[in-house]
């Protein structure tokens, strides 16, 4: 799927919009500039979700106001996006960092166990990446020039960076006690008190 597709899952799981919302959630997140989310592409890409059976639209009519379409995730949708949050949780490539920033960006969007194992495995691929920097900056210490080596090294400090910060990712998916969308969209949340049974952990 593409970025606009996962991302209109991912903001119809919050809570149901139309068109314009998803527009104006988009720029306000900017998720234009650092998932390279097209804004253009948003209303042919509502189409295409409707078509595959991912999100259903209706018809809502406020005041005198014009009637408008409100889109709103289907099973089969929220399916599809729990699928996708997985596979860019996963994403370890840093050409595709935009995928693991929405992997993130709609993380409850996916079981909490599938996140887990996600995170964990991208942890793992992430070390052993780290363990070749390190066996590279041994072998090519004093071999080559030194801005060549230094690049070596902020790889290596950026990799560190990373896996420290997906440590705590990792810490905070365990202990957070509500996992939804939902409660992320203030005109959709509910009540704590009638929140969705405590998962076993």
């Amino acid at each position: 799927m593409s970025k606009s597709e996962i991302a209109i899952l991912g903001l119809l799981a919050e809570c149901p919009m139309h068109g314009y919302q998803i527009h104006q959630q988009i720029k306000e997140r900017e998720m234009d500039y650092w998932a390279k989310i097209k804004l253009p592409s948003i209303y042919s890409t509502l189409t295409r979700l409707v078509e595959q059976g991912l999100i259903t639209p209706c018809k809502e009519k406020v005041g005198n106001t014009p009637e408008r379409t409100v889109y709103a995730l289907t099973p089969a949708g929220r399916e599809q996006l729990g699928e996708q949050v997985q596979a860019f949780l996963r994403e370890d490539d840093p050409a595709a960092a935009g995928l693991f920033g929405l992997g993130v960006a709609f993380i409850c969007g996916a079981p909490r166990e599938k996140v887990l194992e996600a995170l964990q495995l991208r942890r793992q691929n992430l070390e052993k990446h780290l363990q070749t920097l390190a066996q590279e900056a041994v072998a090519y210490k004093d071999k080559i020039p030194f801005n060549w080596y230094m690049l070596i090294e902020q790889a290596q400090k950026h990799m560190q960076f990373d896996l420290d910060w997906l440590a705590q990712l990792i810490d905070t998916v365990k202990k957070v006690e509500r996992w939804t969308p939902e409660w992320q969209c203030p005109e959709c949340a509910v009540d704590v008190a009638v929140a969705l049974p405590t998962e076993v952990e």
